[in-house]
This record gives C-alpha cells, structure tokens and sequence, in this order.
C-alpha cells in the first residue's frame, strides 16, 4: 500500500510530528510505501518530495508585524490555498497512492488539498491532534482556562472571548475561517476522523460529527527502541514551553518540596516568563535544560525519578507520557482530558487537580519519600504500553481504517 502522510511541519515539532514520522517508519517496516507533504521550513528534515511542498509562512509574524495587505493575503491563503491544491496535484499525479492520511493541515495547507484528493477517488483520513474541527483556536483553552463557549459550530464567539493571544483581531480571523470551514461542509469530505483519545471522540460526537465517522486509535511507541530504567532522583518534565502546559503551576509546587529538583527540558515563547517566574518565587531547585536533542533527553529521563505533566488544557493523548512509560518512568499528571486513559492513579502514576499547585506538591512529596513506589509504577507503566500502546496494536487497528475506506 502506497500512503500519502500530510502534515504542516516536517521535522520534530510536537505530537503530530512526532506522529507522522513514527508511522512512516512503522509502515515502511510492514513494506508499505509512504509519500510526504508539507511546508517548507527551515528546520524541515530532507525528503525526497520537498519540491512540491507549499511555500513557507508564519502567521504569527504576519498578523503582529505585517501591513494590511500582507495580513489579508495570509488570511486568504489560509481559508484555500491554491498553491497548495496545485503542488499536492503534482505529487498525487506522480506518486498515485492509495490513501491520503492527514495529521495537522488547515491554516498552512488547507482543505483544498482535500477536494483534490476527492476528486481523484482517493479515499481520505485524518487524525485529530487537536481540537481543531471544533474550535478556532483548536485548543478549547483561553486566557488559561479551558473554553467551551463556541460549542463546536458558534465561532463568532472567539471574538468576544478573545481566545487568540487576546487579539480581537487575530481572534476574529480564526473564527472567520473555522465558520467558513463549517458553512462549507469541509470536513464531510473526509471519510473517517481519527481521535488518539475517547475523550476527544466524545468531545467531536457531543458537537454534532457523526459517530459512524470518527474511530478512537491510541498513539503509539517503538517500544523496542526504549530501554528502561527503574528508580532515579529528579523529576523532570520536557516539552513545548507554553501556557497550556501548566508549567507555572510545577514551578510553583517546586517551591514546596524540600529536597526535590525540578528539570524543566525543552524551549518555546513562554520561557523568558516561565525563568522570571522561579526567580521571583526563589525557585532555585528549578532547573531550565532549554532545547536537548532527542538521545541526551532520553538519557535524562532515564535519570529521573518520574516525569511531571501539569497541563491545563484538555490534553488529547501526549506522547511525553509513552516515551515516560517506554522508558519505565511513572507520571504524576494533570486529571483533565485524555490523560487519565493513559495515567492510571496508583498504578502507572498520579493524578492531580489542574492547576493546584498544592496538590502536584503533595503527589511530588509522596513519589520522592517512597522511591519503591515509583519503581513499581514505571514497571506497570512500561508493561502498559508493551501491551497496549505497541505499534503492532496501532498498525492493526490502522490497517482496519485503511481496508474500510478504500
């Protein structure tokens, strides 16, 4: 089988990424072939089809710093891109592959990649990383709490509630083109949406999509490619440096557990805030890694006593907790979203209240006074995804998506 995989970045970015790269490699290991298209970008990893990616922008940058009329040309091209439509027109004619499996692609792709694939009979799924087919800002959070109010279809409220960095006017142009989307029926010409999580299926089903087109698929981890190691010293939590991700409230509780370092590994907007914040708590057992390559994280984890996961949105399924499992480290974790279908509490780690800071404190206290414990939970945890979250459960259940829609 021959699978076109569409996503906007191609390099090691978040979640999707770390998706779309992963199934390549598993499908090409199972013999089938597998097609790239995405974005251009700087930091993007070779491919051997990158001459037909679209061309690279920054939304962000263009609607901050841009004029007018560069701020509605990079509005157009994010409700249809025509330059998008014509490349991935090119790759469909050359390459001819039997399904097109989309991860993250409105805004920079758009859905006009999708009525050319139909066009062709070419059938066509798509994971949903996110909360993107019902909210504008795709994250159901604002002003770091999460929010319901547009109720999947109402996206004019985004204007009100100001869900976009509190621009009205960035706010305004994710609600035009997510209320476009709607009105135009896109996301009916997809065959089947696929959620990493019950609790984000339920969340699409609750807001109208049809029940009989949306398929619950875990993500998944090479468990092979992970060696484990029980027990360790630190807590450690890696990722994308955002308001999502709740890192406020671990540096907080860090300041209340005597004898604990707190590692905090990965970089992003947040984190010129996120160091002014331990430094005025006088956090000073926070310690910022910024940016570390895969191997030398892995490596750092492996040092840790248990990974720390204190989100504030409604996380779908985060790959931090397998690779945490994969490497035999129990997490103490955030009880919102899809997380407590991952983190059992008492059996593979703890959960807490979003956003108390007392109570991770509490969870951080207990791991660090019974380090017996914590072995116990990493072995329930890489025992997890060995039988559970494996790539031979994935490739089977991916495979019984494929076989149906074509």
């Amino acid at each position: 089988m021959r699978v076109c995989l569409v996503n906007t970045f191609h390099y090691r970015r978040g979640g999707d990424c770390t998706y779309t790269f992963d199934l390549a490699d598993l499908l090409r290991s199972k013999g089938d072939e597998v097609v790239h298209f995405a974005m251009r970008h700087p930091e993007n990893v070779e491919s051997e089809y990158e001459d037909r990616f679209v061309d690279h922008i920054d939304f962000g940058d263009v609607f901050r710093a841009g004029g007018l009329m560069g701020k509605l040309k990079a509005f157009r091209r994010s409700l249809y891109s025509g330059e998008a439509r014509d490349k991935f027109s090119s790759l469909l004619e050359e390459t001819r592959p039997d399904i097109v499996h989309l991860q993250n692609f409105r805004r920079h792709l758009t859905f006009s990649i999708v009525e050319e694939a139909k066009s062709r009979n070419i059938p066509v799924v798509f994971t949903a990383h996110d909360y993107d087919p019902i909210c504008p800002n795709s994250l159901l959070l604002a002003h770091g709490k999460v929010c319901t109010a547009c109720g999947g279809r109402n996206f004019h409220r985004a204007v009100f509630v100001r869900c976009k960095e509190n621009s009205v006017i960035g706010s305004l142009a994710i609600a035009l083109e997510g209320t476009y989307t709607r009105l135009k029926g896109f996301y009916d010409l997809i065959d089947i949406i696929i959620t990493p999580s019950r609790f984000a299926s339920e969340q699409l089903i609750s807001c109208g999509f049809d029940p009989a087109r949306v398929e619950v698929v875990n993500n998944f981890v090479n468990v092979a490619a992970y060696q484990p190691r029980y027990g360790g010293r630190d807590f450690i939590n890696f990722g994308r440096l955002v308001i999502e991700k709740g890192i406020d409230h671990l540096i907080e509780a860090a300041t209340r557990v005597k004898g604990a370092r707190v590692l905090i590994a990965g970089d992003g907007p947040r984190r010129t805030v996120l160091e002014s914040l331990a430094g005025e708590l006088g956090a000073q057992n926070v310690e910022f890694l910024g940016y570390v390559d895969r191997g030398r994280l892995h490596e750092r984890v492996l040092e840790a006593l248990c990974v720390v996961m204190p989100s504030i949105w409604y996380e779908n399924f985060p790959y931090s907790i397998l690779e945490a499992f994969a490497l035999g480290k129990p997490v103490i974790a955030s009880d919102i979203g899809g997380i407590p279908e991952t983190v059992a509490d008492g059996e593979t780690g703890l959960l807490f209240e979003p956003g108390n800071a007392q109570a991770l404190a509490e969870k951080m206290k207990y791991l660090l006074a019974n380090p017996g414990r914590a072995s116990e939970m990493g072995r329930k945890a890489r025992k997890r995804v060995e039988t559970e979250f494996d790539s031979e459960t994935h490739y089977r259940k991916l495979m019984e998506i494929y076989s149906r829609v074509l």
